[in-house]
This record gives C-alpha cells, structure tokens and sequence, in this order.
C-alpha cells in the first residue's frame, strides 16, 4: 500500500463512523508512536523509527508535556 492509499482509506473510515477532523496515515504514525511510548519503549528507539535527530524532537512530535516526563521521576521515589 502506499502512503496515499493508506491516507485515503483513513480518511473514508473517520467519515464513515462521523469523526470530525484531519486525519490520515500520518495520523497513524504518530498514534503508533504515541502508544509506545506509553508502553514504555526507550525514547531512543522511537528516536531512530521516525528518524529524529534528538530525543526533543521525538518528545514534541509525540505530543509529550514537561508535566508527563516529571510523573515519571515521582515514580522513582
């Protein structure tokens, strides 16, 4: 499948079931990414999926707040 098609499709099934909004393979990409951060997968690797050149970079593609990264130190104590 190639990024258009897949776009397409995305497109069709969020009119479909009535969701309002942008959305498209990118939007995908970014949820994977999203949830496997979530899932606890190393900054790095995601890093080297999309091909970012810093860790910053994948933190703000993702969406990921300051507040988010500093529940993550409360967890440690």
């Amino acid at each position: 499948m190639t990024v258009t098609s897949v776009t397409r499709l995305v497109k069709e099934w969020c009119q479909t079931v009535g969701l309002k909004g942008n959305y498209g393979s990118h939007t995908l990409r970014k949820t994977w990414g999203y949830w496997q951060y979530k899932n606890q997968t190393p900054i790095p690797l995601l890093m080297e999926a999309f091909g970012h050149a810093n860790q910053q970079q994948t933190l703000a593609y993702l969406g990921i707040q300051t507040k988010e990264i500093s529940q993550i130190y409360d967890l440690e104590l």
